[in-house]
């Protein structure tokens, strides 16, 4: 049992009524993710598109995604990133929920890696490319080897870049098998890995469900930062399983 105690970032906003789930949560959740893609793009237009601006808005968007189902968010480990320094962050993904606790989680700007498709949506497509997020097409490996070129810029511009190490949301909840993309996005910058472990957002929405769960409670931990600076393409698989054994602890604890 872990004696670390957490950062409270988002505490329920209302008393815990018991409300049964339903996918009320998620349509505001759409809703918001229009608006805040029509504001970003509408700022982009006039020249104000910035990293800060979209830090801005995201600091408002992950908070009204909580408070849609009442969730509380709490972090564990903060302090492990190193000052100055823009990181691989690698975690489980088995929730919708995932992204926007990491959007709160992390200290700094964060940006996350995110499938092809969805930058093929109207209006929040193109809100994702031009704020900073790196689409990546699972179904092409060269085209994505390319595509991980971006993480390497918005990592050099000082942002936290998330990857889920599985490539895609686990529907067990139970780590599947890693891929080498970010490993390779971190090994070529020197940039260290911060292993992190999602406790409740898969319990609030399971995978391939937008039903919410009311009043839950979301912490996100941080494991000490994995170094990658002077490892060779030959420690690859020793760095994955280092990676791999943090993620695990840190799932035990809580």
């Amino acid at each position: 049992m872990s004696t670390d105690t957490p950062t409270v970032l988002l505490d329920h906003v209302r008393p815990k009524g018991g409300q049964k789930p339903d996918q009320w949560p998620t349509w505001k959740t759409m809703a918001y993710t229009l608006d805040i893609s029509l504001r970003f793009l509408a700022s982009s237009a006039v020249g104000k598109g910035s990293i800060a601006r979209a830090d801005e808005l995201i600091a408002g968007y992950w908070t009204r995604i909580l408070k849609a189902g009442n969730a509380s968010l709490a972090a564990v480990g903060r302090e492990k990133f190193p000052p100055g320094q823009a990181c691989v962050v690698m975690s489980n993904h088995s929730s919708l929920l995932d992204i926007p606790a990491l959007m709160g989680a992390v200290p700094g700007s964060v940006r996350m890696v995110t499938k092809e498709e969805l930058t093929k949506v109207p209006v929040w497509g193109q809100a994702l490319v031009k704020s900073g997020f790196i689409a990546l097409d699972r179904r092409n490996r060269e085209k994505a080897i390319a595509q991980l070129q971006k993480a390497k810029r918005v990592l050099a511009e000082g942002v936290h870049v998330w990857i889920a190490p599985e490539g895609t949301r686990s529907r067990s909840g139970v780590l599947g098998a890693f891929k080498k993309g970010g490993f390779h996005v971190a090994m070529d910058l020197s940039v260290p890995i911060i292993p992190c472990w999602i406790h409740g957002a898969h319990d609030i929405i399971p995978p391939d469900s937008f039903v919410s769960r009311y009043d839950g409670e979301i912490v996100v931990r941080f494991g000490d930062p994995i170094p990658t600076a002077g490892r060779s393409r030959d420690d690859m698989e020793a760095l994955m399983l280092e990676v791999r054994e943090a993620m695990v602890a840190l799932s035990q604890q809580g």
